[in-house]
């Protein structure tokens, strides 16, 4: 009786021991390839961001490349083709803001009195049109980049960046008054600016 005892006592010992051996060796385990994973997660994050950073040193604006295309999620995953498309649909959504923004202005300087009214509110709306014409040729840069017609999208993209210098240089001509799109226009103009940059790398 006493050495059954004592052998289910051996047994239970034993099994104790087994579990515990079992556990240190997951628990080694998991220790020694945690910070393998993570190296390698590290080694990813850090291309795609050198691809970005890459790129955007090819640009004149390389700090508004870099944050601009990085609010965007997919530019951590893309190839240059993708972050060339990220970067003409940035200048595409930021148009579309600052033509909104001018309607509004226009709204509310119609309220206002002034002896240059009439000249500010023909510039807004000189504005207004131009982002339109803006917009539209970047909207066609579209199937262009698509079909690697790059002279195509050259032309069309410069023809943006001069609708916005347009809109600028309409305000120079009212005496006494500058312009309330300077940092829109210029916002705009550098991110198409970008944008060909990018492009210029893919031929």
């Amino acid at each position: 009786m006493g050495n059954n005892r004592e052998s289910e006592a051996q047994s239970q010992r034993m099994a104790s021991f087994r579990a515990c051996n079992e556990i240190l060796g997951l628990i080694f385990l998991v220790c020694c390839l945690f910070p393998l994973m993570n190296h390698a997660s590290s080694r990813l994050l850090l291309v795609d961001e050198d691809l970005v950073s890459s790129t955007c040193k090819k640009t004149l604006y390389f700090q508004l490349c870099v944050s601009s295309l990085r609010s965007d999620p997919q530019s951590q995953t893309s190839d240059l083709r993708g972050l060339a498309t990220i970067a003409l649909n940035l200048s595409i959504a930021n148009g579309v803001n600052t033509l909104s923004y001018i309607s509004a202005l226009k709204s509310e300087a119609s309220y206002n009195n002034g002896s240059q009214l009439q000249s500010i509110l023909g510039c807004l709306s000189d504005c207004i049109d131009v982002y339109s014409d803006a917009i539209q040729n970047l909207q066609d840069s579209v199937p262009a980049l698509n079909d690697k017609s790059y002279y195509s999208l050259q032309s069309l993209v410069s023809a943006a960046m001069t609708d916005s210098e347009t809109c600028e240089d309409g305000f120079k001509e009212i005496k006494g008054s500058s312009s309330p799109l300077t940092e829109q226009n210029q916002y705009f103009s550098r991110l198409c600016s970008n944008f060909l940059a990018i492009t210029t790398l893919l031929y």
